[in-house]
C-alpha cells in the first residue's frame, strides 16, 4: 500500500514556495467576515493526537468557509503564562519551592519561563502547518504580549469599576506545592486513601457527657470552632457505661456498630434546634496555643442544609477556615474563621509543637492527641475522591487566605441568558454547559506566583486605600515589559503622600484565555479591528473547555460587553485508545500524530479523525486507519486512471449517456448533502458520503461502466461524453474534499487541472 508522504511533500513545499495560504486570503479580504478564534493550547511541549485532531477539525471547517468565498480570520492563539509553563520550568531548573524560585531570582526566572513558551509555539507552529492546517502562522496572538495583557486590565478596571472585584479571607483549594490558590474549575480529583475517625468533643461543664463527629481530615480538627446540627432532626443522650453520648437518632444504631460499643441505652431525646448554642470544650486547646485566644466559639449551630443524616453522626465538625460550606454557616454564626496554615500547608507559628509541620502528614499525630485523652472512639481507613491540583497533581488543601475575588454570582443569570443565544453543536452540549453555569461560585482572581498577567492593583502602605489600573497609560512610568519583577518596580503617590505598591500577584491564568475574543485584536487600542469582526463566529474545542475556557470567557465577556463572546460553539470529544482507555505513557498506548503521519501520511490521518461525529469520543484504532489508507489508494488510483485516459477536455457539455447522468445526478445531490453537513458541523456525515461515493457509484460502478468508452482505440461518439463526465465529477469531488483531503486534493487537482 503506497504511502503519501511523498505526495504530501511536495505539495506542502508548492504551497509555502508560493504563498498559498496568503494567497487566499487576500483574494478574500474584503468579503463577508467570518471570525474564527483559535482556542490557545499551552505552549508546552510537543502536540499529541488530541491536539492534532482539534486543529484538523478546526483547519477542515476553516478550509470550507474560505472556499465559500468568507474573509477568514484565522489567527492561532497561545497561552504562555501559569502554572503549566512554571512547572515545566522549575523542572528543567530543578526547582523545588517558591523559596527556589526567589532565590533564584524572580527575573531569571520569568525570563526562562518566556523562552521555554517561545520556544514551543515555533515547534508547536511547525507541527500544526505539517498537518496541513493553514493558519496565520506568522502572527499567532500570545498571552505574554503587552498588549494582550493591556486588554486584560481593561477588563479587570470594568469589573471593579461595576461593584465586582473584592477582597476577602475566604476557603480556597490551594496546591501547597505550587502555593497558590486554585480556582474550582482547575480542580480535578483523584482517589486518595485517608483516616477515617470518630472522636468525643466534651461538653461543656459536663462530667463525661460527649458530643460524636466524624470527619476525614482530622488535620483540620484544631480550626474547629462549632459543631453543625440539624434542627429538625431528632437527637439523643445515650447511656453507654459511666458516660454519655450525643448522637442523631437516625445515625445511632450505626455508629454503636461501627464503633463496637453495645449494652447503651437512650435516656433521653431532643430535637437538633434544642441543641443550639449548647457548648463544649475543645480537646486540644493544650496543643494549639491559638485555640485558646478563640472567642464565642466552640458551641453547637444549626443548618438543615450541610447536615446529613446519611453519614457521619449527625453532628458536623466545622472548621469555617476549611471549607465553603462550613464558611458559610460559621459566618451566620458569627463563628471565629480559624485557618492557621501556610500557604505551602504547614501549620504556623501559632500552632506549639505542630508549628512547621505539614499538616496533612499531621493527621497520625492529631488522632493520637485524641487518642491519649480517651476521646477517640473509632479509626479507620476509607479511599475517597479528593481534589489534586491540575499541574502538579499535589493533593489540596482547603485553608482561608487573602484572595481577590469576581463577583460571578452577581452575574450568574445573566451568564445563563447568554448562553442561550448561543448555538451549540451538539445541543446537549449547551445544556451541559449551563448546568455548569447554575452552580458557579465567585471567582478567585488572583494568584500567589510569578509568570502570568500582573494583578492590576496598587495599595498605599500608609492609608491602605488601593487603586486599579485599566492601561499603561494610567502609570507614572511605562515599563518595556509589563511583567514582575519589572512591573512591581513602580510606585504610585497617593493621595495620603504615601506609596502605593503593587499587590504582588498574578491572575489566573484562565483569566488570560478568557479575554481571546478581543485581547487577540488588541481591543482597546483597535476598536475598529473589534467592530468588524465581534462577536465570535465560530469556536472549536474540547470537554474540558466547559468548565475552562467557555467559562472564563462567557465570564468576562459579560463583565467587559454584557453579552456573549461566540455565536456559534462546536463541541468535541477526546481521543482514546481503542478500548475506549485514556492514553498514557504508563499504558504505554499514546499514538503520536508523527507515527501516523510515517506510516500513512497526513491525510489518511486527517480524513480517519474527520470521520466521525466531532463530539464523540473517538476511539483510535489502527486497523481503522489501515481501512482509511485502503479507500485512499483507491482513490488516488481513480485519478491516476482518469489522468491516464482522460486525453482531451471537451469544448462544451457533449449529449450524455444514461450511466453519465446519473453519476452526475449523484454527485450533485452529494454536493447539496455536503454542504448541509459542513454547514451543521457534522463533517462525518460529508466524510461517510464521500467515501461511500468513492467505493461504490465512482469506483465500483461508473469507472466500471465506462473503462471501454475511454480506452485509446476506442472512438466511439459517446468517449467524449465519458471525458467530460469524469472530469466534471473530479472538479466536483476534489473542490469536496479539499477541506477534508487537502494535499490529495491540490496534486490531483494540479493534475487534472
Amino acid at each position: 500500500m503506497q504511502n503519501f508522504n511523498d505526495l504530501e511533500e511536495g505539495i506542502k513545499s508548492f504551497w509555502k514556495k508560493n504563498n498559498i495560504p496568503e494567497k487566499v486570503r487576500k483574494r478574500n479580504k474584503g468579503k463577508k467576515k467570518f471570525y474564527f478564534l483559535d482556542g490557545p493550547p499551552y505552549a508546552t511541549g510537543y502536540i499529541h493526537i488530541g491536539t492534532a485532531w482539534n486543529k484538523i477539525l478546526k483547519d477542515s471547517y476553516l478550509r470550507y468557509w474560505r472556499m465559500r468565498g468568507y474573509d477568514v480570520w484565522d489567527k492561532p492563539g497561545y497561552d504562555t503564562h501559569g502554572l503549566p509553563i512554571e512547572n515545566k520550568v522549575e523542572q528543567k531548573l530543578g526547582l523545588k519551592s517558591k523559596g527556589d524560585i526567589d532565590r533564584f531570582g524572580i527575573e531569571n526566572f520569568n525570563q526562562e519561563c518566556k523562552k521555554y513558551a517561545t520556544q514551543f509555539i515555533d515547534i508547536m507552529n511547525e507541527q500544526f502547518e505539517n498537518l496541513g492546517a493553514w493558519m496565520d502562522w506568522k502572527n499567532p496572538y500570545l498571552t505574554l504580549d503587552n498588549d494582550y495583557i493591556e486588554g486584560a486590565w481593561h477588563t479587570f478596571k470594568i469589573g471593579f469599576e461595576k461593584g465586582l472585584l473584592y477582597k476577602d479571607v475566604y476557603p480556597v483549594h490551594v496546591c501547597t506545592r505550587c502555593e497558590t490558590a486554585v480556582a474550582y474549575n482547575e480542580i480535578e480529583y483523584i482517589q486518595l486513601t485517608d483516616p477515617s475517625i470518630y472522636v468525643k468533643f466534651p461538653v461543656y461543664g459536663k462530667e463525661n457527657e460527649f458530643l460524636v463527629v466524624w470527619t476525614t481530615t482530622p488535620w483540620t480538627l484544631p480550626s474547629n470552632t462549632g459543631i453543625m446540627v440539624k434542627p429538625s432532626a431528632d437527637y439523643v443522650y445515650v447511656k453507654v457505661g459511666n458516660e454519655i453520648l450525643i448522637i442523631a437518632e437516625a445515625r445511632l444504631q450505626h455508629v454503636m456498630e461501627k464503633v463496637g460499643l453495645g449494652g447503651y441505652r437512650i435516656i433521653k431525646r431532643v430535637k437538633g434546634k434544642g441543641l443550639e448554642g449548647l457548648k463544649y470544650e475543645h480537646p486540644l486547646t493544650d496543643v494549639f496555643p491559638f485555640i485558646k485566644r478563640l472567642q464565642n466559639a466552640h458551641r453547637i449551630v444549626l443548618s438543615e442544609q450541610y447536615v446529613s443524616l446519611e453519614e457521619g453522626t449527625g453532628l458536623v465538625h466545622t472548621a469555617p477556615g476549611h471549607g465553603q460550606e462550613d464558611y458559610k454557616v460559621g459566618k451566620e454564626n458569627n463563628l471565629p474563621i480559624v485557618s492557621p496554615l501556610r500557604l505551602n500547608g504547614t501549620y504556623n507559628n501559632n500552632c506549639g509543637r505542630f508549628s512547621g509541620k505539614y499538616a496533612k502528614s499531621a493527621d497520625d499525630e492529631i488522632i493520637e492527641e485524641f487518642n491519649v485523652r480517651g476521646l477517640l472512639l473509632y479509626k479507620e481507613k476509607i479511599t475517597h475522591e479528593y481534589p489534586k491540583c491540575w499541574r502538579c497533581s499535589t493533593p489540596l488543601l482547603y485553608m482561608s487566605v487573602p484572595q481577590w475575588f469576581f463577583r460571578v454570582t452577581a452575574i450568574r443569570d445573566k451568564l445563563i441568558e447568554e448562553n442561550n443565544k448561543v448555538k451549540w453543536y451538539p445541543d446537549w452540549a449547551g445544556k451541559r454547559f449551563e448546568d455548569w453555569l447554575r452552580n458557579l461560585g465567585d471567582w478567585p482572581i488572583s494568584r500567589q506566583r510569578y509568570w502570568g498577567i500582573p494583578l492590576p492593583i496598587w495599595e498605599c502602605d500608609r492609608c491602605g486605600k488601593s487603586r486599579v489600573i485599566g492601561s499603561v497609560d494610567e502609570l507614572p512610568q511605562k515599563p518595556k515589559d509589563l511583567h514582575r519583577p519589572y512591573i512591581d518596580e513602580i510606585e504610585i503617590e497617593c493621595e495620603c503622600k504615601g506609596k502605593m505598591k503593587r499587590v504582588p500577584d498574578v491572575l489566573d491564568v484562565w483569566f488570560d484565555s478568557g479575554l481571546a475574543a478581543w485581547s487577540s485584536l488588541k481591543y482597546p487600542k483597535n476598536k475598529e479591528l473589534f467592530k468588524s469582526l465581534w462577536p465570535c463566529d465560530l469556536e472549536i474545542e474540547g470537554p474540558d473547555q466547559i468548565r475552562g475556557w467557555w467559562n472564563s470567557q462567557l465570564i468576562t465577556s459579560v463583565i467587559t460587553f454584557n453579552e456573549r463572546p461566540f455565536n456559534t460553539v462546536l463541541f468535541h470529544g477526546f481521543v482514546l485508545d481503542a478500548h475506549g482507555n485514556k492514553m498514557s505513557k504508563s499504558k504505554g498506548n499514546i499514538v503520536q500524530p508523527e507515527d501516523v503521519v510515517a506510516k500513512y501520511g497526513r491525510d489518511t490521518l486527517r480524513f480517519y479523525l474527520l470521520s466521525s461525529p466531532a463530539w464523540d469520543d473517538f476511539f483510535f484504532n489502527w486497523s481503522d486507519t489501515e481501512n482509511v489508507a485502503r479507500t485512499l489508494n483507491i482513490l488516488r488510483n481513480t485519478f491516476i486512471f482518469i489522468k491516464t485516459y482522460v486525453t482531451k477536455k471537451p469544448d462544451r457539455r457533449p449529449e450524455l449517456k444514461v450511466e453519465d447522468k446519473w453519476i452526475i445526478s449523484r454527485i450533485n445531490s452529494i454536493l447539496a448533502e455536503y454542504d448541509k453537513n459542513m454547514q451543521s458541523y457534522s463533517q462525518y456525515k460529508s466524510v461517510q458520503t464521500l467515501q461511500d461515493f468513492i467505493l461504490n457509484d465512482l469506483s465500483r460502478w461508473y469507472i466500471k461502466l465506462v473503462r471501454d468508452r475511454v480506452w485509446p482505440n476506442y472512438d466511439g461518439k459517446d468517449k467524449e461524453a465519458a471525458f467530460y463526465t469524469l472530469l466534471k465529477i473530479s472538479d466536483m469531488l476534489l473542490k469536496m474534499l479539499a477541506p477534508i483531503t487537502p494535499f490529495l486534493a491540490e496534486h490531483y487537482y494540479q493534475e487534472l487541472f
